[in-house]
């Protein structure tokens, strides 16, 4: 009993880090998709200071 006790204990810290890193990853890929549209905006103000 013992055995299963510890493999859920150890299939439940794999489930979490899991989220975590899903978490992180939807940060990082948020913070780029950002900063491109930062880019893309600051390309379409410059076009448009130009005219």
């Amino acid at each position: 009993m013992k055995t299963a006790s510890k493999e859920l204990q150890k299939l439940r810290s794999m489930a979490e880090n899991s989220l975590n890193k899903t978490a992180e990853l939807h940060q990082v890929l948020a913070q780029i998709e950002a900063t491109l549209s930062r880019a893309e905006s600051q390309k379409v103000i410059e076009k448009t200071n130009k005219n």
